[in-house]
């Protein structure tokens, strides 16, 4: 196989199939964010609630995925407010907005998504007073699914990084003797730890969630490479090529 190019005999993946699952996620993508309009300061109240959620994931244990399908519900909310709705934005209204995000998104990822002991214990009360009901949460999960037309399946970085893995491992082949299932893992926990770390970076909201996932993607590689002597520059050709020949998004 050519180091800049797919070969069409090449068995290890189905690049057919791997096109066509591109396309479907390509589709399903929300458009990126104009930070300039973006009606809550992303540097505060956004970083904030973003920090809030990857703290809230983490105690319960939910999936990478769920963490980013939850700021993508919320990203997306937030962004289609309007500045007659601007009244409505305050740090009570923003954390149910969170909350009711998460809450979205666990029940399209988890397989145990009941947690709201969890948080009327710990996220929905104070010492003094109950801040949100159910009742609450239940509300302003219905507005946000009609803000957004009902449609909360949003790709993610994620999706983009497997698709990426997999271009990786087509680009290697199955005889190669320096791909293992240790050093997959390794990526792919690099490029995830890398897309994480830029949740409340202005690009994240400014760039599409294929283009972070490449820059990411790209970036966990050169760390592997230099440790394990990869042609980075051709695999990075050959990604580049799959992008433009598939979707053109770089």
């Amino acid at each position: 196989m050519s180091s800049t190019s797919f070969s069409s005999n090449q068995n290890y993946i189905n690049l057919s199939a791997l096109k066509e699952t591109f396309t479907n996620f390509k589709e399903d993508e929300a458009a990126p964010k104009n930070p300039s309009e973006y009606l809550i300061s992303i540097d505060g109240a956004r970083a904030s609630m973003v920090d809030w959620l990857s703290f809230l994931c983490s105690k319960l244990n939910f999936s990478d995925q769920t963490l980013f399908r939850s700021v993508s519900i919320f990203d997306e909310y937030i962004s289609k407010l309007t500045i007659d709705d601007s009244s409505l934005i305050n740090q009570q209204y923003l954390n149910l907005v969170a909350i009711a995000s998460l809450s979205l998104a666990s029940k399209l990822e988890e397989i145990n998504c009941n947690y709201i002991s969890f948080l009327n214990e710990k996220v929905l009360n104070t010492p003094n007073e109950k801040i949100f009901t159910n009742s609450d949460l239940t509300s302003i999960e219905i507005q946000i699914l009609k803000t957004l037309q009902y449609n909360t399946m949003f790709s993610t970085p994620l999706d983009f990084i497997e698709i990426y893995l997999d271009i990786f491992k087509n680009f290697l082949g199955t005889n190669n003797s320096v791909i293992n299932s240790q050093l997959i893992l390794d990526i792919k926990a690099l490029s995830i730890n890398f897309t994480k770390n830029n949740l409340n970076n202005i690009m994240y909201l400014s760039n599409s969630s294929s283009h972070l996932a490449y820059i990411c993607f790209v970036h966990a590689l050169n760390q592997v490479s230099m440790m394990n002597s990869f042609h980075f520059k051709q695999l990075q050709q050959s990604i580049f090529t799959f992008n433009v020949q598939f979707s053109n998004i770089i």
